[in-house]
């Protein structure tokens, strides 16, 4: 007997049907137009060994964009924390649906998704681990509870009254790569590698890996639980005093009582069809002229080239994408003259190991350029 289920922490399918015998049929579960790309959903083997085909549909609510713009892309399968690309010559997505062609051993479950899982339960227990081993060097904090009650934690690292670096990710909920890659850097912020014990005499950092938890947990694409994009954090009125959704005023009041010298976001995007070469990263920019302050214009001007200059973020288009005057770091920097980073990870290429690789090495040459630029 085969059943497939999305019934936990970051499953996303809905509407499953068997079609025949050794076919299945499911929709993923969109938030809108563009954002109904994710997958996520378990299938169980209680009989003896079969093959079985999986077709993925696109949320008929919104339509097919977000779905098909992602395609070609990697499958992952696994159980537990391990997953592994399933063999392209099973995967098909030349047209809709996707077909996935799964092998099956006898009493046999996998887990089925798009993009590697990083469940909100599991960050925090990472956080409290990093505070419990390392009690010496950070600290656990939290900026306040999310809509439906979920902690927002963070680990605090670093020197009081040195300049601030705040790094979070997962406003886009399900862009698991980022969380992947903040939780790397939690990791060697907090570590004895010389790079991370002396950037801890120079700098403050707090780093907060799931800004949306009921987003990751729901498996939102896009929104949190009240239907905000958090990215997208001032929606139609960029003037308005604060942003919409719960869990963004949390942040936002944060960067206005403390003024980080820097703020550093890590989103992600999955496939490759329009991009330009291995390994897909990609970066976005506030377009000047936005500082008030020649020296944060010129600071803003040496991160942005160290972007361009010394990361993977071109290997989409060659370019930066532009944010909008809707979107936080868009108004950090009108308002207050804070500098971000802002870089795209994409999953289709990074699990955890890849993602928190190149997530550090982001947040290395950020911090060099920064220290250097007083």
């Amino acid at each position: 007997m085969i059943s497939i289920t999305a019934d936990f922490e970051c499953g996303n399918a809905k509407n499953v049907q068997q079609i025949a015998i050794d076919r299945f049929r499911l929709e993923v579960v969109g938030d809108k137009a563009s954002y109904s790309y994710y997958f996520c959903f378990d299938v169980r083997n209680d009989g003896p060994p079969t093959v079985l085909t999986v077709e993925v549909w696109p949320d008929p609510d919104f339509g097919p964009e977000g779905f098909v713009v992602t395609l070609p892309t990697t499958v992952w399968i696994g159980s537990g924390d391990r997953f592994k690309p399933l063999d392209r010559s099973r995967v098909r997505n030349f047209e809709e649906p996707l077909l996935v062609r799964l092998n099956l051993r006898e009493n046999e479950t996998v887990r089925v998704t798009n993009a590697w899982p990083a469940p909100y339960s599991g960050t925090c227990e990472f956080l409290r681990n990093l505070a419990d081993v390392r009690g010496d060097r950070c600290e656990l904090f939290t900026i306040g509870t999310s809509v439906q009650g979920r902690d927002i934690p963070g680990i605090r690292t670093g020197a009081s009254g040195k300049p601030g670096i705040l790094c979070g990710a997962g406003q886009h909920a399900v862009e698991f790569t980022g969380t992947w890659g903040m939780r790397g850097i939690a990791d060697f912020i907090t570590s004895l590698l010389p790079d991370a014990v002396a950037l801890r005499e120079q700098v403050q950092v707090e780093v907060i890996p799931v800004v949306n938890p009921d987003g990751n947990v729901m498996a939102r694409n896009a929104f949190n639980a009240e239907g905000f994009d958090m990215y997208r954090a001032f929606g139609e009125d960029p003037d308005s005093e604060h942003p919409e959704a719960h869990e963004s005023r949390l942040l936002w009041n944060k960067l206005v009582e403390e003024q980080p010298a820097l703020w550093m976001n890590i989103h992600a995007f999955v496939g490759w069809r329009n991009n330009g070469e291995y390994p897909y990263d990609g970066w976005y920019e506030v377009v000047d002229p936005v500082f008030r302050d020649p020296g944060r214009a010129r600071l803003y001007q040496a991160l942005c080239d160290t972007m361009r200059l010394e990361t993977d973020g071109m290997s989409t288009h060659g370019r930066a994408n532009v944010h909008r005057e809707n979107t936080m770091c868009y108004q950090m920097a009108r308002r207050f003259g804070i500098p971000s980073v802002f870089y795209e990870l994409n999953a289709a290429t990074a699990g955890p190991y890849g993602s928190a690789k190149r997530a550090i090495h982001v947040f290395k040459r950020a911090v060099h350029t920064l220290l250097n630029s007083f």
